[in-house]
């Protein structure tokens, strides 16, 4: 472990790979720094939750700890190309938050998706046609109804795949920006910029293509 002190802020980091798949490949904050997102070479997404800080501190920032983990890509392979296409996440972007659910978006070398990351603390009970099991009850049984109610449970996150956007890109994609209309973002390999909508999956708009510029070494970033 190693530490970092500052006059407010005590950076702490830990050594938490056990093989080459846990090895970090890119790392995102949300636009509120309350959540840090990791991705790694094994197509997994670790999600890290800024703890509340500390009554006796109160000026210090508290720590990060796991949220929520899911894995967004697996490897494939391109028969078409004869090309092996690994799970290792190049990219991950938050997308600004409009309601409760926080939505992100994450990609490897060929495809994007789309991520919604819900929490839940409170379960339906006392449904009229169902049991305690979710089974339907047989309606001969059914003699009276009842309003069914919310009850508190343990706090439950839940990840969602939303969409997913793939076959927009020849070369590997290594970055992805969000627009500030919150309803395109844009993707780059090393020659061209594709803008996406983030409602429609099945086309992009390509916006910058340099194959045919002489002297361009390649596009890093959008």
């Amino acid at each position: 472990m190693a530490s970092y002190c500052s006059s407010s802020v005590n950076f702490s980091f830990f050594s938490l790979f056990s093989s080459l798949a846990d090895i970090i490949s890119t790392v995102e904050f949300n636009h509120t720094g309350e959540l840090l997102a990791t991705g790694d070479k094994g197509g997994r997404v670790v999600i890290f939750q800024r703890e509340p800080e500390s009554k006796n501190e109160p000026y210090s920032q508290g720590e990060y700890n796991v949220y929520s983990t899911f894995q967004s890509h697996e490897p494939e392979f391109d028969y078409l190309k004869s090309l092996e296409i690994e799970e290792k996440i190049n990219k991950i972007k938050w997308l600004p938050q409009q309601n409760a659910a926080h939505s992100l978006l994450s990609t490897n070398d060929k495809t994007i998706k789309l991520w919604k990351i819900t929490e839940r603390d409170k379960r339906p009970e006392g449904y009229n046609l169902k049991d305690e099991e979710g089974k339907l009850k047989d309606l001969s049984t059914v003699t009276s109804l009842q309003v069914p109610v919310l009850k508190p449970m343990d706090l439950m996150v839940e990840v969602t795949p939303r969409r997913i956007f793939a076959n927009g890109h020849t070369y590997h994609v290594n970055s992805i920006s969000v627009n500030s209309d919150c309803e395109t973002y844009m993707s780059a390999d090393d020659l061209r910029i594709n803008l996406w909508h983030l409602a429609i999956t099945d086309r992009s708009f390509s916006i910058l293509y340099c194959g045919s510029f002489l002297g361009v070494d390649g596009i890093t970033g959008a």
